[in-house]
């Protein structure tokens, strides 16, 4: 361990030269710069030695700032409307799947802006672009800490089904089967994304920390990814255990209880909606805040070269739980093949999206630490 040598003002002058202090200011600069029995003295730390480490290297939050009035029907906006994937040919500014194939990949970015309309630029939605076009080089240890907020204002029925045939959004399968949707147990899936590609932000460059190049799992579970379910992205059950949900958050949509009628004994309700004074028979409660956070460090050395130039939330399309684990799914509500002539018993109900923001910071490991 190296050493500085200081010339003392007092007592051995009793003023204070230029010369000599600058040759004390150089000999601090000049030592290691970590916190150690080097520049810790007996008056405490140096400071100096902290003025070019700081804790926090990046902070930001951004909100889409979209306020709906209380009350406003789905059907006011497009852009807000977060269809599944099984609903092809929507209104012009709905997220949708083009043919309501099973080979999509079923995600929508939540880039719906503050006039509720579908919108893609950086900085809009939830779209951050991180120290403007520059993006951050990362480093080996750094901390990495997304916090995000979503107003779920209502689950709407957007298909051809009526919310309030609850036959055609449940089967009399209670078991481990894999059709239909159980007793009304499916959800979405709300979870950051990040770009190392470029400045440009393009959707599809968006990418899972452990697909990002800068975090590896180190084998304690993939991190939930459409792109990564395969065949067909879809329809494939896999285990709890199988991905990590520790960087999502869910959106409940259905509950069911005995004799799952609208008027009748028992109940059939979404989880949100918009107008909970009209519909309190249909709905559990009115619109919904959905939260998460997620750290996690960066742990490939040299950050894996790369630099983070942006953060996105993503949605996913709706998944059915069962007695062995999950799938997303691909098919619609229509168990009876009255709509579509062919018997299907999966999922198409759309979630409504309000306001909803996204905070990230970038926190540098504590000087001498690492």
């Amino acid at each position: 361990m190296s050493r500085i040598i200081l010339t003392n003002f007092y007592p051995a002058n009793q003023t204070t030269d230029a010369n000599e202090a600058n040759a004390n200011n150089n000999a601090i600069n000049g030592s290691t710069q970590r916190i150690d029995g080097e520049n810790v003295r007996i008056q405490g730390l140096d400071m100096v030695n902290l003025a070019d480490n700081p804790h926090v290297r990046y902070v930001d939050r951004q909100d889409n700032t979209a306020y709906a009035s209380i009350n406003t029907a789905p059907a006011t906006y497009n852009g807000w409307i977060y269809n599944a994937y099984t609903i092809p040919g929507t209104p012009a500014g709905q997220h949708y799947s083009q043919t309501g194939s099973i080979n999509a990949v079923m995600e929508y970015p939540i880039n719906h802006d503050n006039t509720f309309t579908y919108n893609t630029a950086a900085n809009v939605g939830t779209k951050m672009q991180i120290n403007s076009t520059t993006g951050i080089p990362l480093k080996q240890h750094q901390m990495i800490q997304v916090q995000w907020n979503v107003n779920v204002w209502d689950i709407y029925h957007n298909g051809l089904v009526s919310r309030t045939s609850p036959g055609q959004y449940m089967s009399q399968l209670a078991d481990d089967a894999t059709a239909g949707i159980g007793i009304g147990e499916y959800y979405y899936l709300i979870y950051p994304k990040f770009n190392t590609v470029s400045s440009a932000l393009a959707d599809q460059d968006f990418k899972s920390a452990d697909r990002s190049g800068f975090y590896s799992d180190f084998g304690d579970g993939d991190y939930y990814d459409p792109q990564v379910l395969t065949p067909a992205f879809s329809d494939v059950q896999f285990d709890y255990d199988a991905r990590r949900f520790d960087h999502c958050s869910v959106v409940p949509m259905h509950f069911v209880t005995s004799t799952e009628t609208a008027s009748g004994g028992g109940r059939f309700a979404t989880y949100a909606t918009y107008d909970f004074n009209i519909q309190e028979y249909q709905s559990a409660g009115p619109a919904m805040m959905i939260s998460g956070q997620h750290t996690f460090e960066v742990n490939v050395a040299a950050g894996g070269g790369k630099t983070l130039y942006g953060v996105q939330m993503f949605i996913s399309g709706p998944y059915r739980v069962n007695a062995n684990g999950q799938f997303l799914e691909s098919e619609r509500t229509d168990p009876t093949g009255a709509l579509s002539g062919t018997v299907q018993n999966g999922v198409d109900v759309s979630v409504v999206l309000e306001r909803a923001s996204v905070e990230v910071e970038i926190i540098n490991p504590q000087s001498g630490r690492r």
